[in-house]
């Protein structure tokens, strides 16, 4: 297969330079893996990761490289060039014996330079893609349809020139798993047509409604535990150009599209300051959180710090500078904050990592009955969207959205103003005791917003 398009041949696609692809990237956090199968697709989306390389300083450092790389326009070979030195100088270079978390070693190729072109080529693609997408949703009130375009040559692959001229609404699912790069070194991409275009070329819009369904395929076996690794991948069923019948998928570890990205956060923020405390604004960001594809970047995001924990890596920094939209406030919860002094910057609500896996997290454990277990943080975008008991606390100007009477324990999530990027900062997630909470209102500690 042919390499990745190099920035200046993506400038020349895009018509625009990549200051886009640069803040799609900047905005990733950081994923700390042994395998590069240990992070689901829907993750790869959100974070910065490389297998093995599990110091966060050579992370940031190697992401920075990218960055400047693609800010001078320079090619995949200059990337290597500029990092072997300095991964050398590192010891993350060659043939190792390393060892994780958990006492296990195990000999690994660390830094090479095919190495370092598939981390450049992979991560051009996703970051010029991604760049795509957001100008793609920004222009969909008059380009609502997007074609589908594969370089057809000797070098593609067929799956991916039987999706060639392929025409879906913006807002058809199908863009929620398909939109390139759909493996290594794919060229493909997609274009914003009007109306007016698709019926001057007498395209055909297709619907993959009833198309869509999840498979589930093995990614790789962990070498350390003879583990097969799988994952669920969405599948669609089609015709090509002839009428013959096909079934389309992204390769294992690209399925986690830009709508699975913190690009989507941006866009439902956008959408929901533009309208604050309006209803219908908030009910389609609500929407959106809780369709399959974004709770399935949510179970992903959850997944990644619980594997992280199974694989012996270090808490702090697993998932570093990860931020992700999982809830919507009330109308009148922004209303009401409003009354008290407090205006809100969007209503959208977001946690960090850092919640899940850092210091704040451990405060709180499943022993002492007071901490989330997997199935309650997975389940939590749900219980967030009909809480049971939604409070404004009266000291700390901020709201508890309660839910799940159990043995005499709620779970609160706490939401205050975000601080600087638009979204509703949560504070902490944890369950208490019912007389607590019962306690607080009797004192009036924390008031009932209807």
């Amino acid at each position: 297969m042919p390499g990745a398009p190099a920035p200046a041949d993506l400038r020349a696609i895009f018509g625009r330079e990549p200051e886009e692809a640069i803040a799609y990237l900047r905005r990733k956090g950081y994923a700390i893996t042994w395998n590069w199968h240990d992070v689901q697709a829907a993750a790869h989306a959100r974070s910065f990761t490389v297998a093995k390389m599990t110091s966060l300083d050579l992370l940031k450092d190697m992401r920075a490289g990218l960055i400047d790389n693609f800010r001078a326009g320079k090619t995949v070979e200059d990337f290597v060039k500029d990092l072997q030195p300095w991964l050398e100088a590192k010891g993350w270079w060659g043939k190792q014996i390393i060892v994780d978390g958990q006492g296990g070693a195990e000999v690994a190729q660390l830094g090479s330079p095919p190495r370092l072109r598939t981390i450049y080529q992979t991560n051009a693609q996703s970051a010029f893609m991604g760049a795509r997408y957001k100008a793609l949703r920004a222009a969909a009130a008059t380009h609502p349809y997007w074609q589908y375009i594969a370089v057809i040559d000797a070098s593609t692959r067929p799956s991916h020139a039987a999706l060639n001229g392929k025409v879906y609404r913006y807002d058809d699912p199908v863009w929620d798993f398909i939109f390139p790069p759909n493996d290594y070194n794919c060229r493909c991409r997609v274009v914003g047509l009007t109306e007016h275009e698709v019926q001057a070329r007498k395209l055909k819009v297709e619907s993959s409604a009833g198309r869509l369904k999840q498979v589930i395929v093995d990614m790789g076996v962990d070498k350390r535990t003879g583990e097969v690794r799988q994952a669920s991948i969405a599948e669609l069923e089609a015709t090509d150009q002839f009428g013959k019948p096909i079934r389309f998928r992204p390769a294992a570890g690209f399925s986690g599209g830009p709508a699975q990205s913190h690009l989507l956060d941006e866009l439902l923020l956008q959408k929901a300051t533009a309208a604050l405390g309006q209803d219908e604004a908030l009910d389609a960001v609500r929407q959106v959180l809780l369709s399959d594809a974004r709770m399935q970047a949510w179970e992903a995001f959850v997944e990644q710090h619980y594997r992280a924990f199974a694989d012996g890596l270090p808490a702090a920094g697993t998932m570093a500078g990860q931020t992700i939209a999982f809830g919507v406030m009330r109308p009148q919860d922004i209303a009401f904050a409003a009354q008290q002094g407090v205006e809100m910057r969007s209503g959208v609500m977001a946690i960090q990592s850092e919640l899940l896996g850092g210091t704040k997290a451990l405060r709180h454990t499943v022993q002492q009955g007071n901490a989330l277990s997997r199935e309650e943080w997975l389940a939590l975008p749900r219980n967030a969207a009909a809480p049971e008991l939604v409070l404004w606390d009266n000291r700390k100007q901020n709201f508890l959205y309660v839910y799940g009477s159990r043995d005499g324990m709620r779970t609160k999530i706490v939401v205050e103003r975000g601080r600087g990027d638009g979204l509703e900062a949560t504070e902490t997630v944890f369950k208490v005791p019912t007389i607590n909470i019962d306690a607080g209102i009797d004192d009036g500690t924390y008031v009932v917003v209807p």
